[in-house]
């Protein structure tokens, strides 16, 4: 399920390139929204679990945003934790959650973190990304 995006939100080939971890048990779910932001020209690693999370960013100087679900069966963490562990140890990266069944308290998301319901549509996803992306450097 991928939708067209308007110029304005695909990454420009000469700029810098957009890191997003996107951080999902469920593969179907994992492959659609990797889809719809690979689309838009962000560069998208891909994690099952909190852990396998964590060593991507241990390894990856590229990621700038990480969505994750809340709900994940394997792993260590809940997205919930993995999303404050993340503005903790790398605070300059964006927080989406993102989840079918759980609503965020307040003290759920750390500050600055954004939560959207899923099922997600592509251009609140791809959305989300370039908005954080730009307030962060004040352009794409």
């Amino acid at each position: 399920m991928s939708a067209a995006l308007a110029p304005d939100q695909q990454a420009s080939s000469s700029a810098r390139k957009i890191g997003v971890l996107l951080v999902d048990d469920d593969p179907i779910v994992l492959m659609d929204m990797a889809q719809s932001l690979t689309d838009a020209g962000l560069v998208v690693f891909e994690a099952r679990n909190a852990d396998e999370a964590l060593k991507v960013l241990a390894t990856e100087p590229d990621v700038l945003m990480t969505i994750t679900d809340v709900d994940m069966r394997d792993g260590s963490l809940d997205g919930f934790q993995l999303a404050r562990l993340i503005a903790m140890r790398w605070p300059e990266i964006g927080l989406l959650i993102i989840s079918g069944q759980n609503r965020p308290r307040a003290s759920d998301l750390p500050e600055g973190a954004r939560f959207l319901t899923k099922p997600c549509e592509p251009r609140s996803l791809v959305g989300s990304v370039f908005a954080f992306v730009s307030q962060q450097s004040g352009s794409i």
